[in-house]
C-alpha cells in the first residue's frame, strides 16, 4: 500500500498544527509588532506549565504513588478530574503569572488573543504537529524502502499492520482537534485577563480553573465510557463555541477599564 490518504492527511495536520501557528507568528512579526510578546509568553506558559512542571510531576513522580495508580484503576472518574483540574491549575496560573509579571502593558483584548494563540499554538505544535511529520517520516521510509526498525523501534510488519489499521478520517481529526483547543485556550485566557483587568483576579483565575478542568474531565469520561471520535470531536467543537461567544462577547468592555490603553488600530 502507498497510504496515499494517510499521507494527504498528516500534510493537513502538519499545515494546521504547524503553519498555522508559525504562519501567525510571522505575520505579527511582519504586520502587527505589538502582538509578538503575547504570543511568545504565551507559547512560554504553556513549555513551563506543561512541559517543564505538570507532564514530568505526573509521569515521574506522581504517577510512581499507590494512591494515583489504584484511583486510575478503582475510581476513574475520579482520575479524569485529577487530570483536568491540575491541566486548569497549572495552565490558568501560568497564565495568570504570564500577564502579571511579563505583560504588565499588553492586557487589551488583542493581547489575549494573541497569547491564546501563542499558547494553544505551541501545544498544537508539539502534541500533534511533530507527531505527523514522524508518521510521514515512516510512511516514505515504507514506500521507499528505506524503513528502519532500530529508528523506529518496531518490526516493519508491526508499522504497516498499525498504518493499514488506521482510519484517514481518524488522523485528520487530530488536526481538527488542535483548532478546538486553540479556540478554547483564547477563551481561557479571556477569562484570566478579564479578572486581571476587573480587579477580580482571584475570581475569575478559579473560573478560569475550573472551565479548563470541566473541559479535560469531560472528555476524558466521555473516551473512558467508550464514545466515538466523532462525539469527543463534537464535545470539543461546543466548548470552544461556547469560549469563543464568550471571547467576542467581552470584547467591548476591555475599552472601559481603567488602566488599560485605547485600543489601537490593529486591522
Amino acid at each position: 500500500m502507498n497510504y496515499l490518504s494517510l499521507i494527504i492527511c498528516f500534510i493537513v495536520n502538519i499545515i494546521i498544527s504547524i503553519g498555522i501557528p508559525l504562519g501567525i507568528l510571522i505575520y505579527f512579526a511582519i504586520k502587527k509588532k505589538q502582538f509578538v510578546k503575547p504570543f511568545l509568553v504565551g507559547a512560554l506558559v504553556f513549555l513551563v506549565s506543561q512541559v517543564v512542571l505538570r507532564i514530568p510531576l505526573l509521569n515521574g513522580v506522581v504517577a510512581k504513588t499507590d494512591w494515583f495508580y489504584n484511583m486510575s484503576v478503582l475510581n476513574p472518574i475520579l482520575y479524569a478530574v485529577f487530570l483536568g483540574l491540575t491541566a486548569g491549575i497549572f495552565e490558568e496560573v501560568g497564565r495568570f503569572i504570564g500577564f502579571e509579571i511579563g505583560l504588565k502593558k499588553n492586557r487589551r483584548w488583542y493581547d489575549g488573543i494573541a497569547f491564546g494563540l501563542g499558547h494553544g499554538g505551541i501545544e498544537a505544535i508539539l502534541f500533534a504537529g511533530i507527531s505527523s511529520i514522524q508518521n510521514l517520516y515512516v510512511i516514505f521510509s515504507l514506500n521507499n524502502g528505506t524503513f528502519n526498525s532500530s529508528l523506529v523501534g518496531a518490526s516493519e510488519e508491526t508499522v504497516r499492520g498499525i498504518f493499514d489499521s488506521t482510519s484517514s478520517i481518524m488522523v485528520l481529526y487530530g488536526g481538527i482537534e488542535r483548532i478546538s483547543a486553540i479556540i478554547m485556550h483564547i477563551g481561557f485566557t479571556m477569562l484570566v485577563l478579564y479578572g486581571i483587568n476587573k480587579g477580580k483576579k482571584a475570581l475569575y483565575l478559579l473560573w478560569a480553573i475550573l472551565a479548563h478542568g470541566v473541559v479535560d474531565t469531560t472528555v476524558v469520561v466521555v473516551q473512558q465510557a467508550g464514545a466515538s471520535i466523532y462525539m469527543v470531536e463534537l464535545i470539543c467543537i461546543v466548548f470552544a463555541i461556547i469560549l469563543l461567544f464568550g471571547t467576542i462577547k467581552v470584547k467591548g468592555r476591555f475599552d472601559n477599564f481603567k488602566g488599560v490603553e485605547e485600543n489601537e488600530k490593529v486591522y
